[in-house]
């Protein structure tokens, strides 16, 4: 039986250098930035393309809900985006949950760099 899947993503472009902002993610690891907390469950940063990928997938009560947020380098600084995904029955009640821990996340996260 088909299941609903909810999705979202977004990205932003910051002046913040990428070194500095891989360099305090693998050092610290993404716990330490209490923008990225809300979503816990983080699996070790790991490497992608030019840059770094964090990951993080956990199970709720009738749903499955997972994503990454990814660190590339731009000319500017970085490029950072997030997506997410929701699967199952209680996703209806959960994504919008979800929706609300991650609301302007990046924004949040770059500040605290």
């Amino acid at each position: 039986m088909k299941q609903p899947v909810f999705s979202f993503e977004a990205e932003l472009l910051t002046d913040a250098p990428f070194e500095h902002i891989t360099g305090r993610l693998q050092n610290e690891g993404p716990a330490r930035f209490k923008s990225l907390r809300p979503l816990r469950d983080w699996a070790t940063p790991e490497p992608a393309g030019e840059g770094l990928a964090l990951r993080w997938e956990r199970t709720l009560p009738g749903a499955v809900e997972s994503g990454w947020v990814a660190v590339s380098p731009n000319p500017k600084g970085a490029h950072i985006r997030i997506e997410g995904r929701m699967k199952g029955w209680s996703a209806f009640f959960f994504f919008g949950w979800l929706r609300w821990r991650t609301d302007r996340l990046l924004d949040r996260f770059v500040e605290e760099l």
